[in-house]
C-alpha cells in the first residue's frame, strides 16, 4: 500500500461525504494537507492533518466502506504521526464523535478540551465544526 499526497479537495470531499465527515472547511490552505491511498486508481483512505509546532490536528480519517478492516486507517494515521513529528510536532491532538475507541488503541488519550493549546483552540473543527461533546484525544510523538 503507496501512501501519497493529495490535493484534489473535490476528491478528498466526496469521501469525506461518504463518510459522514465535515467539509465545510477543506478550502482552509495550509496548513491543511491530506494524505490517502489508492485503489483502482480511486481514492479509498484519507487522512488530514494540520501542523502548528509543536502540536498538530489530525483530521478527517475516512476510509471507503468497501476498503474497510484492512489497516488502512492505521497505516494513515501511523504515517501522518511520522509526517508530523518530522516537522517539529512533539503532539497531535484530534476530535471524533465515532472513532475514540480507535484512536485509544493506537495510544491516544482522552483529553480535557480546556487543555488545549491555542493553536488548536483556534482551529475551525476545534472551535465550530466538531460539537463539544466530541471526543478530545492526544497523544504525545516519540522523539
Amino acid at each position: 500500500m503507496t501512501i501519497e499526497p493529495i490535493s484534489s479537495i473535490e476528491e478528498v470531499s466526496a469521501l469525506l461525504a461518504e463518510c459522514a465527515l465535515p467539509v465545510s472547511d477543506l478550502s482552509v490552505p495550509e496548513p491543511l494537507q491530506f494524505f490517502g491511498i489508492r485503489e483502482g486508481g480511486a481514492l479509498a483512505a484519507v487522512v488530514g492533518v494540520e501542523l502548528y509546532p509543536p502540536v498538530g490536528l489530525l483530521r478527517s480519517l475516512a476510509v471507503r466502506s468497501g476498503c474497510r478492516n484492512r489497516g488502512f486507517a492505521r497505516e494513515l494515521v501511523s504515517f501522518a504521526e511520522s509526517f508530523s513529528a518530522a516537522r517539529g510536532v512533539t503532539t497531535l491532538y484530534l476530535l471524533t464523535t465515532t472513532a475514540d475507541r480507535f484512536f485509544i488503541g493506537l495510544g491516544y488519550s482522552a483529553t480535557s478540551r480546556g487543555s488545549a493549546p491555542p493553536a488548536i483552540q483556534a482551529t475551525t473543527q476545534f472551535s465550530s465544526i466538531c460539537p463539544t461533546a466530541s471526543a478530545f484525544l492526544s497523544k504525545h510523538l516519540g522523539t
